[in-house]
């Protein structure tokens, strides 16, 4: 009994050792990840945005693009302008020439490209799976179970740069967020304001 004991000591251990590097090995994956596109002035993606609702076997996917630079952005998407300067969110619908105005909101913002590089940084328990045809995949978990979702995985390439995240929400959904074409440069600050004065007419509901 005394040498069954000593076993199962020795066992546990060794599979907490285990998962200690595993996840180890995975924060080490997402710094450098992270690392990458920090040391970026700015850069430019185009990606393709896809949900799967896998109980009613729903799929539905659309086409976006976002520039970023530091904490502000610019995204295209579904009709939509929303440009963020990191104080202010301006929300532009092409089709009504409406802008929404609210103050930015770190706590409120969803997962997307322009903060996933530094998401998993706080409140995440971190595991690498492995690597097939170049391509590293982690998995985060949240440690909040408030979260409406239970997991995101990263796939990776060696160098460190990212070619997809899929979250996995509570309701049996996934959304897919797949980088199709990746450009670093240099963006003007300009480029994260919202002019009124060059939409004639347009309709503005301010909430700040």
């Amino acid at each position: 009994m005394k040498n069954i004991f000593l076993l199962f000591i020795i066992l546990s251990v060794s599979i907490n050792s285990a998962y200690s590097q595993v996840g180890k090995d995975a924060l080490e994956m997402l710094d450098s990840m992270s690392d990458k596109y920090k040391k970026m002035k700015g850069f430019t993606s185009s990606f393709t945005y896809t949900m799967k609702n896998l109980t009613e076997d729903i799929s539905d996917s659309f086409s976006g693009k976002i520039s970023v630079k530091d904490d502000k952005y610019v995204l295209f998407i579904e009709g939509q302008k929303i440009i963020n300067d990191s104080k202010t969110v301006w929300t532009y619908l092409e089709e009504l020439n409406e802008v929404t105005i609210s103050d930015f909101d770190p706590s409120e913002q969803d997962i997307s490209i322009n903060n996933v590089f530094e998401v998993y940084k706080e409140g995440f328990r971190h595991k690498l799976i492995g690597n097939k045809d170049g391509i590293n995949t982690v998995e985060i978990y949240p440690e909040d179970e408030g979260k409406p979702y239970f997991k995101i995985s990263f796939s990776i390439h060696n160098d460190y740069s990212l070619s997809s995240f899929t979250v996995h929400d509570k309701s049996n959904s996934i959304f897919i967020y797949s980088i199709d074409d990746f450009l670093e440069e240099e963006l003007d600050n300009s480029l994260f304001t919202f002019n009124i004065d060059s939409y004639p007419d347009i309709e503005v509901i301010d909430f700040r």
